[in-house]
């Protein structure tokens, strides 16, 4: 199949498209488009021409702590490059001279961002970065990973000092993209972190599996002096998220030539409630408590989290050129929200109400819950990871790495505020649902050197490795048997529990369990374990003075998938000191993850969807495991892995030594994505269920390669810095433009000679639509004496919530495809230096509170809802916070 060539999409699809959306409407308050992308253009003229006052020399020999500024044994702002690990095989690469896109933020832009977490410092920070904060009720389940390029965080790999991190062991759903396995970032104490650098380009040849969209490094403190205690608290100024967080570290020396850091960290905030009233009928037609009962009864909004996490880190000299390291990072979280609420009535997919108002709710308990209730799930998470290793470091030999690493987590879950059903007044309140549980141990083997040849400008780099990495994905606890199993009304019909009523004829019959009481059962508990082994290899060459030019390679062997081959080209050339081209050619490999070749879940349905497509009839409800025999008669088949090829191409520009401006262009695809069917359902699926030995149930789905994605985009960094009335002005502006298209969409499978859709259209156009297409982020920091201020202005581009199957069609219930406007946020913090050890800091973010677009009526799926899950910013208003800092 032929495609349209790199640069003519790029041309036709982005740009036009981006420039025509400056006359777009405004953001409210804050002049939208116009206003945004003049200050970026003023910014980037400034760069471009040099006319900035002072010079800032960034030496290419310079270490990564000597190309940053900032307190003792702490990195500070970066001015503007810095020698960079990832990406190059060089030791002296940096931002500006990197074949690849590379950015780097230093722990000062981290804490002067305001967050709280790692995970929305770089959705601060890095224009790329694109995980919705807005992840609302069990959304997202507290689980925050990093995702670049508009894709799946599946398809980000996540690095600590340079050691692949290990993963949740939970399937974690993320709007808009399928449920994975993914790094928690916010495991990882913020007063770790001595920098973060982020690749922003296919690299799985180099680092391996799910190295798709790029790499985030995280790079550990390793100060053996210094240290800080920090105290913050804030809140939302429209109510709620009251928010406490506590840091510490502190650096040791250790033997002549080594370190001891230790970091803590504290968080602790409170529910945000951002709901409004139930558009929906409450109660049956005639009941007083309809026009009485206050319609704003249920909690939606940000959830609740109470975290610990520390890490240790360390160094130990062994004798010359050898040194010992290792660190521990353990971490314990717990996130709660609540969930869609069950009214007394009946809910109905085809009433314009969404309920059926002569009908009682089969999860009714009038007894226990007589105005309905909000079923609240709590989610707890015990996350281990430790490494410990060698390095040899001699520079006739080069550099030797041996590291072994464990990686453990257990994520368990809660419902409160619950109930069975068909135990009735007899049933337990709340539930513990079970766990599940993942452990990865890697060995790694790294050798790098760089050989001086007479013909080469500079010194050839060489890098290699070998790696055998075991992963045990498996159930752990089972769920509370009262929360799934049937108590003695299951199966009755609700008419007969109101005798003499007008319910009395109500055929509906009582589930055997409640959507939000059913954990983990016997028949789904599983284990499943895999085995990778692998070697890389790479060059990095100058060809000439000006010319450079890379190669990687990798073979990885798959104990269930086989062999593997991926590669990355890449060449960069330079035209004097003030520009240069570069560009690279990748593959990548991403093996279905061990909990998707492993998950089985069994439950209950309701005849109730928000999209109108409803369950034909209430009953069982299994997700398969993709090769389970049964799960063949509804169209299953065994999972193949996901490959990708990345193109990209991109210039440097240098106009003077305190300015820069790179813009990098890229394609992205993907094959084979791994997605979940829609719910199959219907007659021919309860015949298939049957012969499977189960009876009573109604709708089945599965983990499938359900279609090709091809992502085009442009990223674009400048910065500069500018000497201004005796102080010191650092300038950004990042932009990133994206657009998706899926095609070889596998959209039905024959179930007993029935076809049976498994993708609707509105899953496709969620895909291509439900992230922003644009972000821009502009920030100023301005340093005078004992004062540093620091403004950010962040612009969304508009997004969709997609629904149904025909596009802007109206389900009966009022559910449709919704737009959202493009959104602009302004965060501004200032801080005061009292004296060399202590700081005042006030922040706030969402300065002008605003708030993204409601839904209609008919998109809010739990009736109290307002605003979207995807909302890229959140839903929650303006945060003010103070805080104060002591160094050590």
């Amino acid at each position: 199949m032929s495609h349209p060539s790199f640069d003519s999409v790029l041309l036709t699809r982005l740009i036009p498209a981006q420039l025509l959306s400056l006359n777009s409407s405004s953001a409210p308050g804050l002049g939208g488009w116009r206003h945004t992308a003049l200050a970026a253009a003023c910014l980037l003229s400034i760069a471009s021409h040099g006319v900035l006052a002072n010079e800032v020399a960034a030496s290419t020999k310079a270490t990564p702590e000597s190309a940053l500024r900032g307190e003792p044994g702490e990195a500070g702002i970066n001015v503007l490059d810095s020698v960079v690990v990832l990406g190059s095989v060089r030791g002296d690469a940096t931002v500006l001279t990197s074949s690849a896109p590379v950015d780097v933020f230093s722990s000062q832009q981290i804490a002067e961002t305001g967050a709280v977490s790692i995970n929305q410092a770089l959705a601060k920070l890095h224009p790329s970065f694109n995980f919705p904060q807005g992840q609302n009720a069990v959304k997202g389940q507290g689980v925050r990973s990093a995702s670049l390029r508009g894709v799946s965080p599946a398809y980000t790999l996540v690095l600590v000092n340079g050691k692949r991190r290990n993963a949740s062991a939970q399937l974690t759903g993320t709007d808009p993209w399928p449920a994975a396995t993914v790094v928690d970032l916010n495991v990882i104490p913020v007063s770790a972190v001595q920098r973060i650098e982020v690749l922003r380009d296919g690299a799985a040849a180099q680092y391996g599996s799910d190295a798709i969209a790029g790499v985030v490094n995280i790079v550990l403190r390793d100060s053996d002096t210094g240290g800080k205690l920090s105290l913050h608290g804030g809140g939302y100024s429209d109510g709620g998220g009251r928010t406490v967080t506590a840091t510490a570290w502190k650096g040791l020396p250790l033997g002549s030539d080594g370190f001891l850091n230790f970091s803590l960290d504290r968080l602790q905030n409170n529910q945000v409630d951002r709901s409004e009233a139930d558009w929906r009928q409450l109660f049956p037609n005639g009941d007083p408590r309809n026009s009485s009962f206050d319609k704003k009864y249920g909690i939606w909004g940000q959830s609740s989290r109470d975290q610990w996490s520390g890490l240790i880190n360390a160094e130990l000299a062994l004798a010359p050129h050898w040194a010992a390291y290792g660190w521990v990072n353990y971490a314990s979280k717990t996130a709660g929200n609540y969930v869609n609420p069950e009214r007394v009535v009946k809910a109905s997919t085809t009433s314009v109400t969404a309920t059926a108002g002569d009908k009682i709710s089969e999860n009714a308990v009038l007894s226990v819950y007589p105005n309905g209730y909000q079923p609240k799930i709590d989610y707890t998470a015990k996350d281990l990871a430790a490494v410990i290793g060698v390095r040899l470091e001699e520079g006739a030999f080069g550099k030797l790495d041996l590291g072994l690493s464990h990686g453990s987590n257990e994520t368990s879950r809660r419902s409160s505020n619950t109930i069975n059903p068909s135990y009735g007044a007899n049933s337990p309140t709340s539930f513990y649902l079970g766990s599940w549980k993942s452990d990865t141990q890697s060995l790694t083997a790294d050798y790098q050197r760089e050989i001086k040849l007479e013909s080469l400008d500079k010194p050839l780099g060489l890098q290699a490795g070998l790696l055998a990495r075991k992963e045990t994905w498996r159930t752990g606890d089972l769920g509370d048997a009262i929360g799934y199993t049937a108590g003695p009304l299951a199966g009755k019909t609700v008419g007969s529990l109101y005798p003499g009523t007008a319910f009395a004829s109500d055929s509906s019959r009582i589930p055997v369990s409640g959507a939000s009481t059913s954990g983990i059962r016997p028949e789904d508990a599983n284990s499943i374990t895999r085995q990778v082994r692998g070697g890389y290899a790479s060059v990095d060459a100058n060809l000439t003075a000006n010319w450079q030019l890379g190669l990687a390679g990798r073979f990885e062997h798959y104990s269930d998938f086989g062999n593997t081959n991926t590669f990355k080209l890449d060449s960069r050339y330079d035209f004097g000191e003030t520009i240069a081209l570069r560009g690279t050619v990748s593959s990548g490999f991403h093996a279905p993850s061990l909990a998707a070749l492993g998950t089985q879940t069994t439950g209950v349905t309701g005849s109730f969807s928000n999209n109108g497509i409803g369950i034909l009839a209430p009953g069982g409800t299994r997700l398969f495991r993709p090769n389970d025999p049964a799960a063949a008669a509804f169209g299953a088949l065994p999972l193949e892995p996901e490959r990708s090829r990345t193109y990209s191409v991109g210039t440097v520009l240098r106009p003077a030594k305190n300015s820069s401006l790179t813009l990098d262009f890229y394609r992205l695809e993907v094959k084979d994505v791994i997605i979940t069917t829609d719910t199959i359902q219907g007659p021919a699926a309860v015949a298939a269920f049957n012969a499977a030995g189960l009876p009573g149930y109604v709708s089945a789905s599965y983990y499938y390669n359900g279609w090709t994605s091809r992502t085009y985009g442009l990223d674009l960094v400048g910065r500069s810095r500018i000497d201004v009335a005796g102080g010191s002005l650092d300038l950004s502006a990042a932009l990133s433009l994206l657009d998706t298209k899926i095609s070889d969409v596998k959209s039905s499978v024959n179930v007993r000679g029935t076809a049976a859709t498994v993708v609707g259209p509105s899953r496709i156009r969620d895909a291509e639509t439900g992230v922003p297409k644009n972000k821009l982020v502009l920030g100023a920091r301005y340093a005078l004496g004992d004062w540093t201020t620091d403004a950010t202005l962040t612009r969304f581009g508009k997004y969709r919530y997609n629904a149904g199957n025909v596009p802007g069609a109206a389900a009966v219930n009022g559910n449709i495809d919704q737009d959202f406007k493009a959104e602009t946020y302004l965060d501004l913090a200032a801080f005061y230096a009292v004296n060399k050890q202590l700081k005042l800091d006030i922040g706030v973010q969402n300065v002008f509170n605003s708030y993204p677009e409601k839904y209609v009526n008919g998109n809010r799926a739990s009736g109290v809802n307002p605003y979207s899950f995807i909302a890229p910013n959140g839903a929650s208003g303006r945060f003010v916070s103070v805080g104060l800092s002591y160094s050590l």
